[in-house]
């Protein structure tokens, strides 16, 4: 940490709109948490060691897309990384890797988010390089026409043309396609939500948008999304937090065009049009065939708000007695213990979003006879709910360890950084951070069946099933 004397000696802060302090779970010492006048929101959680996180969250991602651009959140999180006028594409690679700093970043329906986890030596000098480059790139990224690469039909087997990042991204598609579990998903997609919802998407997009969208596009949606109002930057290590306001906004330089261009308010779920809200009808069963030699199916279930942080966690709880280890309940009884066994695997879990949770069932099978699939599931869910409800025992080695696993989190830098981040652009606030024990332990048996019930009926399943062709 930088000594008291240096702080001292410091301008005074920015002019801050909100200031607050928050305990938070397993860290002796209080999450800080600054919102800037032009809206941009910074958290720092206090954590003694050489390793610091910096990670900045854009709420924005596919949700914010239409037909005609969908993919280009997760193509401009790419062209990010390639220059801007201070720095040369290659350049923030190259100074991070030389200091020993991990560099990503990964894009989903509701957010894009960056980060840097590095080693904070040379006196604090680590951390205010990566900052500088790092608030850079994403203020002032170029998106070079020569790094894009030119506009050109995927299709056309005799294309000859230069293949830059727009033929990366291409490719990256074309693998994702031809993923057995990546057809089954955006089926179990097409089904839960009306046409014109912003999930029914693929995040990726598809190979004909991304061989066509013109630099202008990816541009104007860069400065549509990448404004102050729309990013919090998060810092996890050891720093004084009045002179991390003040390196924060002296990095993160908003100009005249991210000020003009904050972007429209993420969208609600109850500020949907009603012809885009989820699909109340559950339908038959989606079949799909493909060159793959076993069984797949999912199952979809709408969840609760991500709000609802109690419902949220509880569905958590079901999913860990369910499916997600060996010793789960479908693993056990359709997999272990099952004469004849119809399947090789089978697993669930829930994806917390904003316009609704989602909870899913999936299992890979042998045979020709799918329905037989499906119908063990459905026994097994109908079990659950009312002939088998979950034992004292069972919920509370679920409640151990969703603990243990939110305590393993807050060990690293990243993990903290990166739980806060979902929580703000997710839920929008960091309640899922620092309420998530608090609501684990208030959580009660009869809570956990209630929402089996609510949620997860056999006949509220979506279903989608991928077979061998013929």
């Amino acid at each position: 940490m930088r000594d008291a004397a240096t702080a001292t000696m410091t301008p005074e802060r920015p002019n801050l709109v909100r200031e607050e302090f928050h305990d938070v779970p397993f860290l002796p010492e209080k999450a800080h948490l600054a919102e800037f006048e032009n809206g941009h929101q910074l958290v720092f959680v206090p954590k003694r060691g050489e390793v610091f996180n910096l990670n900045t969250w854009v709420t924005t991602g596919s949700i914010h897309e239409n037909n005609d651009n969908n993919g280009v959140s997760h193509f401009l999180e790419h062209l990010m990384f390639k220059g801007t006028e201070r720095f040369q594409p290659g350049e923030f690679d190259k100074a991070m890797e030389s200091m020993g700093a991990i560099i990503n970043a990964a894009t989903w329906r509701d957010f894009t988010f960056y980060y840097v986890t590095g080693p904070n030596h040379n006196n604090g000098g680590n951390f205010l390089k990566a900052l500088d480059m790092h608030a850079d790139m994403l203020l002032a990224s170029t998106l070079p026409e020569r790094e894009i690469g030119p506009q050109y039909n995927p299709d056309d087997p005799n294309y000859a043309g230069e293949k830059r990042e727009r033929s990366v991204v291409i490719e990256e598609i074309a693998m994702r396609d031809d993923q057995p579990w990546t057809k089954v998903f955006n089926a179990i997609n097409d089904m839960m939500y009306a046409d014109g919802h912003p999930y029914q998407r693929d995040v990726i997009g598809t190979r004909q948008i991304i061989g066509n969208i013109a630099r202008a596009s990816i541009e104007h949606y860069y400065k549509s999304w990448y404004g102050p109002k729309s990013m919090m930057t998060i810092v996890v290590g050891d720093f004084d937090w009045h002179q991390l306001q003040l390196d924060v906004a002296k990095a993160f330089k908003f100009g005249a065009a991210h000020e003009k261009h904050p972007g429209e308010p993420i969208w609600q779920a109850d500020q949907l049009p009603a012809a885009i809200t989820k699909r109340p009808e559950v339908g038959a069963p989606s079949i799909l065939h493909a060159d793959v030699q076993t069984g797949f199916v999912m199952l979809g279930f709408h969840g609760p708000s991500p709000t609802d942080l109690k419902a949220s966690i509880g569905l958590d709880v079901i999913s860990y007695v369910l499916g997600e280890s060996r010793s789960s309940r479908l693993h056990q009884n359709l997999v272990e213990k099952a004469s004849p066994r119809v399947f090789n695997s089978i697993g669930c879990g829930q994806n917390t979003q904003r316009l609704g949770n989602v909870f899913h069932i999936n299992g890979n099978f042998s045979g020709s006879n799918y329905n037989a699939a499906l119908g063990q599931i459905h026994e097994e869910l109908s079990a659950f709910i009312s002939k088998a409800p979950i034992s004292m025992d069972e919920f509370t080695r679920a409640k151990k360890n969703l603990r243990a696993g939110f305590a393993e989190t807050s060990e690293t830098a990243s993990g903290i950084a990166e739980t806060i981040g979902e929580s703000y652009t997710i839920l929008g606030s960091l309640n899922g951070y620092i309420g998530y024990l608090d609501a684990l332990d208030k959580l009660t048996l009869e809570d956990v069946m209630a929402l089996a019930a609510k949620y997860l009926k056999p006949e509220a399943a979506y279903t989608a099933v991928l077979m061998p062709k013929g």
